[in-house]
């Protein structure tokens, strides 16, 4: 039953379609995330398939990655081989560190970790000066007439098209993190980007985010087949990937 879930574990049900449609992230990012940081170590929170984790260890940093989701792991560990990365299976909340880390960072994740506690940890796990990067991909359909019949198409499940669009000149520091006293010398960029993929594909990426995997299978089928319906084939995307940083004091 779609009730007995818990949503944050949802997507080890999709877990290799999860890594075969759902986006990276902007070379652009990576290579401003290191030059901020210039970390050796780095520990990753909610690594999922390792989308992130191949393009920081690709650099030769050494990384733990953190994923609590069995199936998410499996593949995890496929995508990160002959790379310096370590798996352990938990989460912020259930890691007890045998050592603190230049970087900790957070691919499309940070907001499943329990907020009482999440800047605490972290800080805790990252030596002095140590920095802290949160990243999330935001996407949208790149043709507004598409993107409004897609809107009405998807009625209250439209969870894409209904925000206000990010861009550097507007994104501020996150306020949650901007008003921890563990961090300072916050900054924040946007990346614009496009994608273009498969109808079919950009369907399967919708349903491996968690309010449509919270669904029973009948009414996601339902909504996603309403969808398929005003889509052009292919379907370009509009990116902004959002990049959060902070130093610990």
């Amino acid at each position: 039953m779609a009730g007995d879930k818990v949503r944050a574990l949802t997507f080890g049900e999709v877990a290799e379609e999860y890594d075969r449609v759902r986006p990276t992230y902007p070379p652009e990012l990576i290579k401003d995330l290191l030059a901020y940081s210039a970390p050796a170590t780095a520990l990753e929170i909610g690594a999922g398939t390792g989308k992130a984790t191949v393009a920081i260890a690709s650099t030769g940093v050494q990384v733990l990655a953190l994923e609590p989701d069995p199936a998410m792991a499996l593949v995890l560990r496929q995508r990160v081989a002959g790379l310096e990365v370590n798996i352990a299976m938990g989460t912020l909340e259930s890691y007890e560190p045998e050592e603190q880390f230049d970087l900790a960072y957070s691919a499309q994740a940070f907001h499943w970790t329990a907020p009482e506690t999440r800047w605490t940890r972290t800080a805790a796990l990252l030596r002095p000066g140590g920095s802290l990067a949160l990243f999330w991909n935001r996407e949208r359909l790149a043709d507004p007439a598409v993107r409004a019949a897609a809107s009405e198409a998807l009625g209250e499940h439209d969870l894409v098209h209904k925000t206000d669009w990010p861009d550097s000149e507007s994104l501020q520091p996150d306020p949650e993190m901007a008003a921890r006293p563990e961090f300072t010398d916050f900054k924040q960029q946007a990346y614009a980007w496009e994608r273009t993929l498969p109808r079919e594909d950009y369907v399967a990426n919708l349903g491996t985010q968690s309010a449509y995997l919270m669904l029973e299978d009948e009414e996601r089928d339902e909504i996603l087949d309403g969808l398929r319906s005003v889509l052009p084939d292919p379907v370009t995307l509009e990116m902004a990937t959002l990049l959060y940083l902070a130093k610990k004091v």
